[in-house]
């Protein structure tokens, strides 16, 4: 029998809904099934601490006709642009005719989105406590203008393309390996959690960029400030609890603060950067994938749901960039894998628990979207085509965004590899390259069971409880690293 002969398919469960004697058969298996994990993956972990740094890997697998994506075809930027709503009415018309939703229209739904002002407070997780704590996390960004860069606009304030204040004299690193080690220094102390430096892959950069606000192309050659060499890939982690009460308002507390940190440190990284006499620009989710870069400086690997996997944080991560002349010649990092892109074919979690449907339930990754309407002419607009990946329909998940006035992490937080920090987790992470398809669709299986995950189109009260009462020990201990996944290495 070979491995693929013993793929079980991965069914959602609540363990109380279990009867006493199928609950004891199913811890029953699931120890067993960790047992034989353990057994199996111990002398990988015994052998070296290459188990938790990952192997090197490829990266990133793309056909010969990729290309790199236009800004313009991202669901965000169509849905907050005047513009494209009045140069592609075509796409409207074809959603609204599949889907039989006469009354969405991408910018007008956007706009309703970004302009929420009402609460249920017999509704946990939709109160005026939950819309406040959404509303007061963005806010910073708002403040400084510069809240349109979570929708790719470039060049706003804490990501601005002047390069006026470059200091004319280079500071002397003395060696490549001296300048990343101090660039990622640097990072720490501003509040990274995680860094690595890629080399600038034009590939994976918008190309054309987009000007949202004047509705103008950009060009690389023309308009950005100098010619890029490295990109310094950053990640800053999500609080597990906030999380945890997706698809609630209160989720986005964690998202928004984690945008406006994104933006801080990718301003505060630039500025670094230019002092040192070299040109430097921040970016959050503006100028290019932040996912294929996260992949090609080695910190994680592309999951199902369309995000970076990383080991100890899983997709409960953001991503801020910083564009840089610094050149690193052969010392950048590199792509490295810890077997999450094969879990993936096994685990289908994020699938099971996504609300609008719209992530894919196969078991392969491909170069071209395979979901619903993919055959309909024009209907993949949004999706970058070339790139061996899980294609998600970007347009489904905007549109229960915009039913849930809200966004929504149910892919994040139901991931199997998003788990607080323990020590048991990072083992099984450690194990988890050696282990065969079968003891994955167990591993994703335990998940819920042991309480992680389990997400719903409607949010667990007793979550969102959870996460309001977080503060209640904050004076005597106020730093709870375990909702952060603080271990590991930058």
């Amino acid at each position: 029998m070979t491995q693929e002969n013993l793929d079980i398919p991965v069914k959602n469960i609540d363990i109380d809904d279990l009867p006493n004697v199928s609950r004891r058969n199913f811890f029953k298996r699931t120890a067993i099934a960790g047992g034989a994990a353990m057994v199996a993956g111990g002398a990988t972990l015994a052998a070296s601490k290459a188990s938790l740094e990952g192997r090197e890997s490829n990266g990133i697998e793309v056909s010969d006709s990729f290309k790199a994506k236009d800004q313009r075809d991202i669901v965000l930027v169509q849905a907050t642009s005047p513009h494209l709503t009045a140069k592609h009415p075509e796409r409207n018309t074809e959603y609204q005719r599949l889907h039989n939703r006469p009354d969405f229209h991408f910018f007008e739904s956007g706009a309703k989105y970004e302009h929420r002002d009402h609460w249920d407070n017999d509704r946990p997780g939709y109160t005026q406590a939950d819309r406040a704590l959404m509303h007061s996390a963005w806010y910073p960004l708002i403040v400084a203008q510069s809240r349109s860069a979570a929708f790719l606009q470039p060049n706003t304030p804490l990501h601005s393309w002047d390069q006026s204040d470059v200091e004319k004299e280079q500071f002397d690193f003395g060696s490549n390996k001296r300048a990343s080690t101090m660039i990622k220094s640097a990072a720490k102390i501003y509040g990274a959690h995680r860094v690595g430096i890629a080399k600038f892959d034009k590939r994976f950069v918008y190309d054309p960029l987009f000007d949202v606000e004047n509705g103008k192309e950009l060009s690389w050659e023309d308009d950005f400030p100098f010619e890029p060499k490295s990109v310094i890939v950053i990640l800053l982690p999500m609080d597990y609890d906030s999380i945890a009460t997706s698809p609630a308002w209160c989720s986005e507390g964690t998202i928004g603060d984690s945008y406006t940190n994104m933006s801080k440190i990718a301003c505060q990284m630039g500025k670094f950067i230019r002092g040192l006499g070299y040109n430097a620009v921040g970016a959050g989710n503006d100028l290019g994938s932040s996912v294929a870069y996260g992949i090609l400086a080695g910190l994680g690997e592309g999951g199902r749901n369309g995000a970076l996997i990383a080991p100890g944080i899983g997709p409960r991560a953001r991503i801020a960039k910083i564009f840089t002349s610094i050149d690193l010649g052969d010392d950048f990092d590199v792509p490295h894998s810890w077997g999450i892109n094969e879990f993936c074919k096994s685990c289908k979690k994020c699938a099971d628990s996504c609300p609008a449907d719209a992530i894919s339930h196969d078991t392969e990754p491909s170069f071209e979207p395979t979901y619903e309407f993919s055959d309909e002419p024009g209907y993949t607009w949004n999706n970058h085509v070339g790139i061996k990946k899980w294609h998600s329909d970007a347009k489904k998940c905007f549109n229960f965004w915009c039913d849930n006035d809200g966004s929504c992490a149910n892919c994040i937080a139901s991931c199997t590899f998003n788990e607080p920090d323990f020590w048991h987790h990072w083992f099984i992470m450690a194990i988890n390259p050696a282990m065969p398809r079968f003891i994955h669709s167990w591993m994703a299986e335990a998940h819920p069971a042991f309480g992680y995950g389990g997400q719903t189109k409607e949010p667990k009260i007793d979550k969102v409880e959870k996460m309001w009462g977080m503060g209640e020990n904050m004076r005597t201990n106020s730093a709870n690293k375990n909702n952060y996944g603080t271990a590991g290495k930058s």
